[in-house]
């Protein structure tokens, strides 16, 4: 006879009022993160759950106590599944479709460990920016990226309605280049989804030309160009009035740092001469990186859920208008 908290961790009732308490501490946190956004919930981001306990706050009251909610929401799921799928192997039941809902209950808890680590080992991880005739850009976990083309769709105000910029991609020195499209909703994914480059704005950005010994090469801030066998590092780009009437770049080349103004050679390090030969605007995107390791497990947990429902079959949707039958109702409680 098992003992009567191990019955009540178990029961569907407990399942009932965990769902319950869950649905209101969710409904609750919604209105208090938009009325404290310029507040006690300024630093929280997206599915990051560390700023909550980082800086603890009475306001957050909802999520500390819809954290042992879920604990014992997912014991419960476990335990009544084990009990079910046991029951059913002594039985000696071999049906895939009597296995459903258990598929189900574990997709459900499969998803709430994806959302706890997301929310406590993800997080940002800088940014970049791309633009146009620019360079190759490093970003977070060994790729590189540059710029291809860039095209809005806008509504009438002039707000930008879709965005697909277009978007090379490689591993850090590599010669296999990958092309993808980078939208709103449409971010740059790798590893199941557990590093995403989204996007988080774009404009245009002052593009150096420059001129070394005969050979154009072309850079934004924050990036480098090769010419002659020579790299130059764009470090800065002033505009016309921010140091003098026409702009200047500062670039580090060989280990020094040049200044570069129109049309006057500076020679680097190997005697060859650079010299700025214009700055102009170009289309340029911000990327935000930002590590996910939730997403993969999410990904899994979704994928279970959906086998779940296809082994149900008939049950689950019913056969000629019919309705499941109650012990699948029983069983996907």
């Amino acid at each position: 006879m098992q003992p009567g908290w191990f019955v009540l961790l178990r029961s569907q009732g407990l399942g009932v009022a965990c769902g319950l308490a869950t649905v209101v501490l969710l409904g609750i946190g919604s209105f208090v993160l938009a009325a404290t956004r310029d507040g006690a919930s300024a630093g929280v981001d997206m599915d990051d759950l560390t700023a909550f306990f980082a800086h603890p706050s009475l306001v957050h009251l909802w999520l500390y106590l819809l954290t042992p909610v879920l604990a014992l929401y997912g014991v419960n799921t476990l335990l009544a599944t084990w009990q079910t799928v046991t029951r059913k192997v002594r039985r000696g039941i071999r049906s895939p479709g009597a296995y459903a809902p258990a598929l189900i209950h574990v997709g459900f808890l499969v998803a709430l460990l994806a959302h706890a680590v997301g929310g406590l080992f993800g997080g940002a991880r800088g940014e970049a920016v791309l633009a146009v005739d620019a360079g190759w850009q490093a970003l977070p976990g060994g790729r590189e990226a540059r710029l291809v083309a860039v095209d809005v769709e806008r509504l009438p105000g002039g707000m930008p309605k879709e965005v697909r910029a277009r978007v090379q991609v490689r591993h850090d020195g590599s010669a296999a280049v990958d092309e993808r499209v980078v939208g709103y909703n449409r971010p740059l994914a790798f590893a199941g989804g557990a590093e995403l480059h989204l996007l988080g704005d774009l404009g245009r950005v002052p593009l150096a030309e420059l001129f070394v010994a005969g050979e154009t090469c072309r850079a934004i801030e924050g990036s480098s160009c090769v010419a002659r066998g020579a790299e130059v590092r764009v470090l800065s780009v002033a505009l016309p009035g921010q140091e003098g009437v026409e702009p200047r770049v500062h670039v580090l080349a060989g280990g020094r740092r040049l200044v570069l103004a129109l049309g006057r050679d500076v020679p680097l390090a190997n005697g060859l001469p650079v010299r700025l030969q214009a700055v102009h605007p170009t289309p340029g995107i911000l990327l935000r990186s930002r590590s996910a390791p939730g997403n993969p497990l999410a990904l899994a947990g979704a994928l279970l859920l959906v086998s779940g429902l296809l082994a149900m079959g008939r049950r689950f949707f019913g056969a000629r208008g019919q309705a499941p039958d109650e012990e699948g109702l029983a069983d996907a409680a």
